[in-house]
């Protein structure tokens, strides 16, 4: 089982702007399980499939912390940080996804089974 203390370390490299983003991502935009693709680990390029949980950033302005073009900038920088592998869009964490439902209307971030637990508690905590 993940702890906060592991996401802290996970999350250290990104902006204090950038974890808020985060934070209001998984808070504001809880969506449901499914599978995607991860790296197997994260200095490889191999990919698997694993459960996940969902978290739909478009979601994340409702929080209010952010707002327009500072979002995607943000979200981008999080992505090139975070997801190593096919165009900075899947990670050993965090993976994601530009249009989830092909509507224009669903980027989708997904943080890995196992992980999503403590990255909830860790967005929640004070």
């Amino acid at each position: 089982m993940k702890t906060i203390e592991d996401v802290k370390k996970e999350v250290a490299v990104l902006t204090a702007d950038e974890q808020q983003l985060l934070k209001d991502t998984i808070i504001k935009g809880s969506w449901g399980d499914t599978e995607y693709d991860f790296l197997v680990d994260k200095e490889g390029d191999e990919i698997e499939t694993d459960w996940s949980y969902g978290f739909c950033t478009n979601d994340a302005k409702k929080a209010g912390h952010f707002s327009g073009r500072k979002v995607s900038a943000m979200f981008r920088g999080i992505y090139r940080k975070m997801c190593q592998a096919n165009g900075n869009r899947i990670g050993h964490i965090i993976s994601h996804c530009n249009d989830w439902w092909g509507d224009g209307n669903g980027d989708m971030l997904f943080i890995r089974d196992g992980w999503d637990e403590a990255f909830e508690k860790w967005a929640r905590e004070k």
